[in-house]
């Protein structure tokens, strides 16, 4: 992929990249201290929370990624792209809200 100022599509390797490993190694650190937390004191409320917290960043890297690559196709003024990763977001966002809409009953 050759980007309109020459450069090619490293920017949004690299930013993909950036977010997935922010994403793995907040949410392991937050798995790993809750879990170790949960076996050395059993329940408490910051066991509930950093397991929680571990659990939202890892289902919400996906869609961070897909925000991202959106921020830099319109970046390049590829709009074909961005309205196809507009769709993917929006498909993202019906899932959660079909998912949570399931659970109040």
């Amino acid at each position: 992929m050759t980007r309109s100022n020459g450069q090619t599509g490293i920017g949004l390797e690299t930013s993909i990249g950036r977010v997935l490993r922010f994403g793995t190694r907040a949410s392991s650190a937050c798995l790993a201290f809750g879990l170790i937390l949960a076996l050395a004191d059993g329940h408490g409320r910051l066991v509930q929370v950093l397991l929680t917290t571990g659990i939202v960043i890892l289902l919400a890297t996906p869609a961070v990624r897909v925000v991202v690559s959106t921020i830099d196709y319109a970046r390049e003024g590829d709009w074909l792209f961005v309205a196809l990763t507009l769709i993917v977001l929006m498909e993202l966002a019906a899932g959660v809200v079909a998912a949570s809409y399931r659970w109040t009953f």
